[in-house]
This record gives C-alpha cells, sequence and structure tokens, in this order.
C-alpha cells in the first residue's frame, strides 16, 4: 500500500516494542526515515537492527521522554541526523500503582500523569516550532478506550490520564491547524 509517506521523518516514541514498534514498522515499510527513541540502549539497538531490514533509513536515539533534558537532547539529534521532523508518534504510556482508587498514593498519580501526559505535551512543545518552520506536519497521540469507558480502565489513574489526552488532542488540533499541523 502506498501512503504517500515515501521520505517522509517520523519520530516514534517508545517505538522499541509493542504498538511504537509495530507503527514504526509500518512507517518503515511504507519508506519513511523513522526515528525511534527507548531508554534501554540494548533494547534501542535490538529494534533499530530488526526495523533496518525493511531496507528504509532507522535512527535510534535513546531517550526517556519523562525527563525535559532527554526530550529536548532526542528532538536535536532528530533533527541533526535527519533534518525535520514531519510527523510525531506519541506512543509512551503506561500506568502505576493499584486498580483501587483508595489504594493508590497521590505519586501513582503523579506518575500516570506524567508518562502518558505530561511528557507527550513535552514532546509536542519541542517538536511543534521545528513543524511550523517547515510549514506543517502530523502528530498522532496514541489513548485508549480507557480514556473513554471507566470499566475498561485498568485503574482510574490510567483511564484518567487517556481521558485527558484525547482532550489535549482535540484541542491541540484546533491550536495548529492554522500552520497545517494536523493532530489526531
Amino acid at each position: 500500500m502506498d501512503l504517500g509517506l515515501s521520505g517522509k521523518v517520523v519520530l516514534v516514541t517508545g517505538g522499541t516494542r509493542g504498538i511504537g514498534y509495530s507503527v514504526a514498522n509500518v512507517f518503515a515499510e511504507e519508506g519513511s526515515q523513522v526515528v525511534i527513541c527507548g531508554r534501554s540502549e540494548e533494547v534501542l539497538t535490538k529494534a533499530t537492527r530488526r526495523l533496518e531490514a525493511t531496507g528504509a533509513r532507522i535512527v535510534g536515539i535513546e531517550a526517556d521522554v519523562c525527563e525535559p533534558k532527554s526530550v529536548a537532547n532526542m528532538v536535536e539529534k532528530c533533527l541533526e541526523r535527519c533534518g525535520q521532523i514531519d510527523i510525531l508518534v506519541n506512543n509512551v504510556g503506561g500506568a502505576s500503582g493499584s486498580r483501587s482508587i483508595l489504594n493508590t498514593s497521590d505519586e501513582d498519580w503523579y506518575s500516570t500523569l506524567g508518562v502518558n501526559l505530561i511528557q507527550t505535551i513535552r514532546v509536542i512543545r519541542s517538536v511543534v516550532p521545528h513543524m511550523k518552520m517547515v510549514g506543517g506536519g502530523a502528530i498522532v497521540n496514541i489513548a485508549s478506550i480507557s480514556g473513554w469507558v471507566a470499566q475498561l480502565s485498568g485503574s482510574a489513574q490510567y483511564g484518567s490520564a487517556k481521558a485527558a489526552l484525547i482532550f489535549l488532542t482535540e484541542r491541540l488540533a484546533l491550536e495548529l491547524v492554522g500552520y497545517n499541523i494536523r493532530v489526531n
């Protein structure tokens, strides 16, 4: 299938396994130049090598998107190696703590909101100025049905974080449409 993505530079956070790896693989098969990030150098190297088998140009950058300096470094390295970022896929997510609201701590909530929402905002704020400079781009935020349907949420903090991410995505789509940046 040709989706017109050949030559596009795609940054996928958490692209070393699971959904992120699958997304990176599809973009690679479409001929995109794919940049993946991950926290583990060993896992990042293995994923990069597997993706290179598609014949696409793959760049692996070790980064922890929950750390502001790491995000700035990741975006800087991506731009140095690839020249631009056409598509950003925010894939990193997860949950901390108990499924029971009464058995969670403030730290469980801060951690879950941080990994699902705050880091996504941080990465978007780092990438959007570059997309504006090149005349547009696309941002995809990986959410979850847990943000819509409470009984499907593994935990209250995870569902709440994904609901906030869904709202953020809709609001950001309105905010960035004038810059030719699509947000889904």
